[in-house]
């Protein structure tokens, strides 16, 4: 939110909520994180002018997300999407068990922003290495 609030202008973003389970890997390497799901939610970042604008903006932004959240949870209730159940052994592998009364599927939140003006093709290759280097 400070991000949007000190770039000063309008641009585009994106908030991503991936699924994912993970691979044990043999010492010393870390596990693996194996997304099996992944929906992305693109945005318009505009500046108001006033209080009003934004508190009217912030109800359509809200019914609008709502709406987005509601079809990911009604594509992810089909058991065709779901991995397959892990045996009791592999159970932290796929869900966070560190949670004491609900154990969700392991996820992570993410988000971007970028410029509206466009990011150059230098910006765009370095980002793409990062997140390939990321993994």
């Amino acid at each position: 939110q400070d991000a949007l609030r000190s770039s000063g202008s309008d641009g585009m973003g994106q908030i991503s909520l991936e699924f994912y389970q993970k691979k044990k890997s043999r010492w010393p390497f870390s596990d693996e994180c194996i997304p099996w799901e992944l929906w992305t939610i693109k945005v318009n970042v505009v500046n108001l002018a006033n209080e009003q604008e934004r508190q009217i903006c912030r109800e359509k932004v809200g019914e609008k997300l709502c709406e987005k959240i509601i079809n990911i949870v009604e594509v992810m209730n089909r058991h065709e999407y779901l991995p397959k159940m892990p045996t009791q052994s592999e159970v932290d592998n796929v869900f966070d068990t560190s949670l004491k009364d609900v154990q969700p599927y392991l996820y992570k939140i993410s988000y971007q922003i970028t410029d509206s003006l466009g990011t150059s093709v230098t910006t765009t290759m370095r980002r793409l290495i990062k997140d390939t280097l990321a993994l």
